[in-house]
């Protein structure tokens, strides 16, 4: 394996350089400074945000370094059991968390097709995952392409819904019901946003979840009434 880092260096005050909005998006950097490892392929390999002494951060590298050695394993592996349904969707995980949602779907489909009954207990948090890395690609493409922001809304819904309704005792069950609340809310439909949203305040158990449920519900409201 390659002990090589391709470098991201983006300057958030340089309009003239249009790569530092699209690597700011990508790889979703909210704050700065932010480091980002990536692989040849520009997949995120790890992610430091805010100011890191000199002194910390070897370990800050030999993590990264270990999280890429892992993936390269796996995918050797996937080579000689290429149907292996746990390794399928450990490297399709593996692909979303690095942002790389095309390079996620073929391994995504083996997951699904060799695991019927979800016995490696993995297919409700790649559904959830699928359902987000679609759910990100909608806001953008609503102001670029509204059939393209259309098919990103009903794929990151059905993956949503499809963790909700097959997956009811999965850990990810309500966290996939508030993302389907809020891209509801994304694409403009409200009603549905305050339905789903409502629902999950009036059952969860989860003091976090509750919490953040009804501060998103206000702003859906809010959003709502000014429409």
């Amino acid at each position: 394996m390659s002990k090589k880092f391709i470098p991201i260096k983006v300057n958030p005050e340089d309009q003239e350089r249009p790569e530092n909005v699209e690597a700011v998006r990508r790889y979703q950097v909210s704050g700065f400074p932010t480091i980002v490892f990536a692989s040849s392929d520009g997949g995120m390999i790890a992610k430091q945000v805010g100011f890191i002494y000199p002194n910390d951060f070897a370990p800050v590298i030999e993590a990264a370094l270990e999280k890429e050695q892992t993936f390269v394993e796996q995918l050797a592996k996937l080579e000689q059991t290429p149907d292996d349904a746990k390794l399928n969707a450990q490297v399709a995980l593996t692909y979303l968390e690095r942002t790389q949602l095309e390079k996620a779907l073929p391994f995504s489909e083996k997951a699904f097709k060799h695991d019927p009954k979800n016995s490696t207990g993995l297919l409700p948090e790649l559904h959830n995952q699928l359902g987000l890395a679609y759910g990100t690609k909608v806001e953008s493409a609503m102001v670029k392409n509204a059939e393209k922001a259309a098919m990103y809304y009903e794929k990151a819904v059905a993956h949503f819904t499809t963790v909700i309704d097959k997956y009811p005792k999965s850990e990810v069950n309500e966290h996939a019901q508030y993302y389907l609340g809020v891209i509801h809310a994304i694409k403009g439909n409200f009603d549905d946003a305050i339905s789903v949203l409502e629902k999950l305040i009036h059952h969860t158990s989860d003091a976090n979840i509750k919490q953040n449920t009804e501060a998103m519900l206000e702003r859906v409201k809010d959003l709502a009434s000014s429409n």
